[in-house]
């Protein structure tokens, strides 16, 4: 079988690797409705956790106090997610948000709606592939160079890079950082490496967003008796960042493509098995 080309009765299949929350009813997102309704079938294999932050009555106090901040910055959908969940009241429209990605301004606004909050301001770079990089340009085109004394709180999971809070601090902002969740590999348990062999078997490509999801990745693998390089030597990896492609080709995988993790341009991938 061509790699990507991978079929059931003619139909392309993707592997689905997106975090999720245990403990929380997963809805279907909007890019996976929109993959299947095209005919793609759709294999979700969580290969990140997500649990609460280490100090939950920190990161409740810290949210409550948001309409002393300037601006919040959850780094990611699953920062997004947690912050909805541990914040308590409305969101005050003195607190601007800034978002990476077109997924989190969805989360963000769609879990707003769901409490009847009115949308503070949104500052979103949404372009595939979008970084702290891409954000910090739009947080320019917003504020210019008025960052002396803003106060920025910036939400994420546990590690993750500090260039987005180093810049910010460095244009003369006061910067908390908030741990709102961790992750944490999957459990490398009997059902769950079945499913990863079976997957394997498929030959379809991965859908992959983190380089620690690649590192649990080969985690699992490891602990189901397979060597990484070897077991992804066929395999096709779609990621939407360098920084990814380059972990994914250090895990092993034998293709990796750079996308835009949008339903569209994940179809037209799929479509081009090479």
């Amino acid at each position: 079988m061509q790699q990507g080309r991978e079929t059931d009765a003619g139909r392309p299949q993707l592997i689905t690797t997106r975090a999720v929350d245990p403990s929380a009813v997963q809805a279907q997102s909007a890019q996976d409705a929109a993959l299947s309704a095209a005919g793609v079938q759709l294999h979700a294999y969580a290969l990140i956790h997500i649990v609460g932050p280490s100090d939950e009555a920190h990161a409740r106090e810290s949210l409550r106090r948001l309409q002393d901040r300037q601006l919040a910055i959850p780094i990611s959908p699953s920062a997004v997610q947690a912050v909805l969940r541990l914040r308590e009241g409305a969101w005050p429209r003195s607190c601007a948000v800034g978002l990476i990605g077109a997924a989190s301004r969805d989360a963000f606004e769609q879990g707003l709606r769901a409490r009847g909050d009115t949308p503070p301001p949104l500052l979103c770079a949404s372009q595939g592939g979008a970084d702290s990089e891409a954000l910090w340009r739009v947080l320019r085109a917003w504020s210019g160079d008025a960052w002396q004394g803003m106060r920025v709180l910036i939400l994420r999971g546990d590690g993750g890079r500090d260039w987005l809070a180093d810049t910010l601090r460095e244009a003369g902002a006061e910067v908390e950082v908030l741990e709102v969740y961790r992750r944490v590999a999957p459990p490398a348990d009997a059902p769950g490496l079945q499913r990863l062999r079976q997957l394997l078997e498929l030959g379809a490509p991965w859908q992959i967003g983190a380089a620690s999801a690649l590192h649990n990745l080969c985690g699992l693998l490891r602990a189901a008796g397979l060597e990484p390089a070897r077991a992804l030597a066929h395999r096709r990896a779609l990621v939407q960042h360098p920084r990814v492609a380059q972990a994914a080709r250090e895990a092993g995988f034998g293709r990796v493509d750079v996308v835009e993790f949008r339903a569209d341009a994940l179809l037209r991938a799929l479509r081009d098995g090479g």
